[in-house]
């Protein structure tokens, strides 16, 4: 079966529910702002995968598919736009286990919406969709949640601050 992924639809997803993250984070959560622009830094699944199918399977989704970009600006006025690349995702499910492969294309796609922070609770809400609520954690420079992804399970990202 072969389907155009829309990454952004991917990290949008990713985008939402916590993990830890090694950056100190202030006494105070209040002090530490989401606006700003975020670049994805880390994609870790949780199982290895062979995306770029040179025979090494690894957890680190953007070691298998470096093409990948994907970039959050938050404004303060609580809109953001996401951009990200696209992808193209084939998965083999004649084999076991299925075979998963992607390839990026030369399109970026971009998301727009608006966005709402109470304590560590991130509700955004795409244009045109409905709103999703997460549990982050954020640093001064780290944006950091898990979820579970169509075809990669739970997958861990960091956003670095630019």
């Amino acid at each position: 079966m072969k389907t155009k992924f829309f990454l952004f639809a991917l990290s949008f997803t990713l985008f939402f529910t916590s993990c830890s993250s090694d950056d100190d984070t202030s006494d105070n959560p209040d002090d530490v702002s989401l606006v700003g622009t975020w670049r994805l830094t880390s994609a870790s699944g949780a199982f290895p995968v062979d995306l770029d199918m040179n025979g090494s399977a690894s957890t680190n989704i953007l070691e298998e598919l470096p093409c990948f970009k994907d970039v959050i600006t938050v404004n303060a006025d609580n809109t953001y736009s996401q951009d990200v690349t696209e992808i193209i995702v084939d998965i083999d499910i004649t084999v076991q286990p299925p075979v998963i492969t992607a390839d990026c294309t030369d399109a970026m796609l971009t998301q727009t919406g608006t966005w709402t922070l109470e304590e560590d609770q991130l509700t955004f809400t795409p244009a045109g969709m409905d709103p999703k609520t997460v549990t982050i954690t954020l640093t001064e420079t780290t944006l950091s949640f898990t979820d579970n992804v169509e075809s990669f399970d739970n997958v861990a990202l960091v956003f670095t601050r630019q």
